[in-house]
């Protein structure tokens, strides 16, 4: 039966641990938000602004397939939803202003008038689609600017935390941003942190023949959105101690995690290592509570959601009998994998090659044994990724391509996507 609601489940590495001694134990705190109702048929409104980037490096294929994603997505509105478009390239233009998605054959007839040509005025076309969506706030719906681009910001304001920081205040403000990255010649490192300050998606689009792809999951996204403004608090019992966070979740001035927004039919895993004192025999212990607080798209009202990690102490010997949990398995090994990819970046950039291949051949041992142990889908395409990023490794013919690879895998990787 579909959950109505959203709930945690709590996953042990071990049913229970060895007494008499202190230690670190993984919990897998998996995030449940209600399965889609296929009765209700009802959907959050939708505020769509589009920043397309029109620089001369767009010419040819990309921009038709951007062209053909734009489509799609006017095609996807209801008359209720509002759309605007901004084209930028060493300037900025307003395409369409926010209306309603009603005159659809218009819409579409203007975005197949867009063609390439100029620099990359960036910041200035996000801005000004923000400013659109702005015009008509949705109201309880989703507010959401989609910027697309291929290359780097090189016109106007280019400095990287400048503009996060204007990301997230522009999602604090209720207005969400997600980045498409096009090709090899964008910079992954403004658009990644951009749209996790600004409460939205990072897609990496490697062959333009895939944007009608990104852009179908971005707007499936969109409509399956159950929550947003999402944080976990964890308040460990006397004694316990939170050892890590291997998602590496931002935190709130609270000192809560800072969680994607919640979509209907799609848990989220979150992995917490906590250093627990010693026990006996038989005891047990409480050993931290976590809160889920977030906002419920439809009333737009607070939510909390709460779940208790319980340990039960037992004899070494009857603990290492036991089975390590096949799911808290996966998640540590796909997120020490995503930990292993920054890592090998940074390597990558000092052009200190061989010491990422060697990361990157780790991480492929260690995502074998881990399959060896607990046979998953996850993991087997886990296995097929890491190969890629080895071969094109050891290739060096694509190394702008490499790194995008591992910048967005890790990103998919964090968030369970």
């Amino acid at each position: 039966m579909d959950n109505k609601e959203t709930y945690l489940q709590i996953f042990m590495e071990k049913e229970r641990v060895a007494a008499y001694k202190e230690q670190t134990i993984d919990v897998l705190v998996r995030v449940v938000p209600p399965a889609v109702s296929a009765e209700s048929g009802e959907r959050p409104k939708l505020n769509i602004g589009i920043a397309l980037d029109r620089s001369g490096s767009m010419d040819g294929n990309k921009m038709r397939q951007a062209r053909e994603a734009a489509k799609y997505c006017v095609d996807e509105l209801l008359p209720t939803d509002t759309f605007s478009a901004v084209i930028f390239d060493g300037k900025v233009d307003v395409l369409f202003t926010n209306q309603p998605a009603t005159n659809k054959e218009m819409l579409k007839r203007g975005i197949d008038r867009i063609e390439a040509r100029g620099s990359t005025a960036l910041h200035q076309g996000w801005v000004q689609a923000g400013l659109q969506v702005s015009e008509r706030l949705s109201g309880g719906g989703i507010d959401r600017v989609l910027l697309i681009t291929d290359g780097q910001a090189n016109v106007g304001e280019t400095r990287t935390d400048r503009i996060v920081q204007q990301a997230k205040d522009l999602a604090e403000r209720g207005i969400s941003t997600s980045t498409i990255g096009i090709g090899r010649g964008f910079n992954e490192d403004l658009l990644l942190p951009m749209a996790e300050a600004g409460q939205g998606n990072a897609w990496f689009v490697e062959a333009p023949q895939d944007m009608v792809r990104i852009f179908e999951t971005e707007l499936k996204g969109l409509v399956a959105q159950v929550g947003h403004t999402v944080t976990l608090g964890i308040t460990p019992s006397p004694g316990v101690k939170v050892d890590d966070m291997l998602n590496d979740f931002e935190t709130d001035a609270s000192g809560g995690y800072i969680l994607p927004n919640l979509r209907a039919g799609s848990p989220l895993d979150v992995l917490v290592r906590l250093k627990i004192p010693a026990g006996e025999v038989g005891e047990a212990l409480s050993a931290a509570n976590f809160e889920l607080r977030y906002t419920e798209q439809a009333t737009q009202k607070p939510v909390t959601v709460t779940a208790m990690a319980e340990v039960a102490y037992d004899t070494a010997a009857a603990v290492a009998e036991l089975r390590t949990n096949d799911q808290v398995l996966t998640t540590v090994t796909l997120l020490t994998n995503a930990r292993a990819r920054k890592e090998a970046m940074e390597y990558m950039d000092e052009g200190e090659f061989d010491d990422a291949a060697s990361i990157l051949r780790m991480v492929a041992t260690a995502t074998d044994d881990a399959f060896a142990v607990t046979p998953s889908a996850e993991l087997e395409q886990e296995i097929e990724a890491v190969r890629d990023l080895n071969r094109l490794i050891a290739d060096r013919s694509n190394d702008m391509l490499t790194r995008k690879r591992m910048s967005y895998e890790r990103e998919l990787r964090r968030k369970s996507r």
